[in-house]
């Protein structure tokens, strides 16, 4: 009885990903007429640990196109709240973390990002965004971590400040691999976005990469991401993403 459960179960957290799949399917059947742009992505994330449950984090990405050198920089700010017990035990390092512990099944996170192109005062590109998370995490055999995060952004876009919302859907699979000392978290994610100012899912991403630690205070991430998006000048984006991870922890939360 209890193996019928947990199949049951492992169904309903695998049909997410049998839609976002279905999406990024069609988008590929159009993707080969648009136009193509090569980037590069690189980041530092700061991450201050505060207890078991409560993280605060700073973001500081860079966009670079790799043909015209135009650029975009962010700043992220965000707090994260985690909570409750997975439906099995699960012990390691996740993808943003610094050290292995026990994972908790749920995350909500509320975040700030501002935006704007770089070299010409932000009058290509400038973006205000309040944002808002939810993050499901499933354990399976293998050490193999199943995640589905839910986001809201509330954006402000342009010298007018025009109002829009977006909303974005992410399935994810990670596997924490130790060799020797050295913590290897490869994953791979597909994500949907849909846009309040076309009433459409417009843009889907697809991600691969790995997260590598050897200390408790320092993560270097790399990945390749693929996105399509039907309703933008570039339809087809190809980026290298780099990221520096510092983390930082209080007393309380060791």
């Amino acid at each position: 009885m209890r193996k019928k459960q947990k199949s049951k179960a492992d169904r309903v957290y695998l049909r997410p990903v049998c839609l976002v799949l279905l999406f990024w399917l069609s988008a590929a059947g159009g993707a080969v007429a648009g136009e193509t742009s090569v980037e590069f992505w690189p980041e530092i994330d700061l991450w201050l640990r505060l207890s078991p449950s409560w993280r605060l984090s700073m973001f500081v990405p860079i966009a670079k196109n790799i043909e015209t050198d135009y650029r975009e920089g962010n700043l992220v700010l965000q707090a994260d709240y985690a909570w409750g017990k997975p439906r099995s035990l699960y012990r390691g390092r996740l993808l943003d973390d610094n050290r292995a512990g026990q994972m908790k099944a749920m995350l909500f996170r509320g975040g700030y990002l501002g935006g704007k192109s770089l070299g010409d005062g932000g009058e290509e590109y400038t973006e205000k965004t309040v944002f808002f998370e939810y993050h499901l995490r499933n354990p399976f055999k293998g050490r193999v971590l199943i995640s589905q995060r839910l986001r809201c952004d509330l954006r402000w876009l342009g010298e007018d400040t025009e109002f829009s919302s977006r909303w974005r859907y992410r399935f994810m699979v990670e596997k924490e691999i130790d060799v020797g000392r050295i913590s290897w978290v490869p994953y791979g994610s597909v994500e949907a976005y849909y846009d309040s100012r076309y009433d459409t899912v417009n843009r889907l991403r697809g991600i691969g990469g790995t997260s590598v630690a050897w200390t408790p205070r320092v993560a270097l991430e790399g990945n390749i991401t693929y996105q399509y998006d039907s309703k933008s000048s570039i339809t087809n984006l190809y980026a290298l993403n780099v990221i520096l991870h510092v983390f930082f922890e209080t007393r309380r939360a060791r």
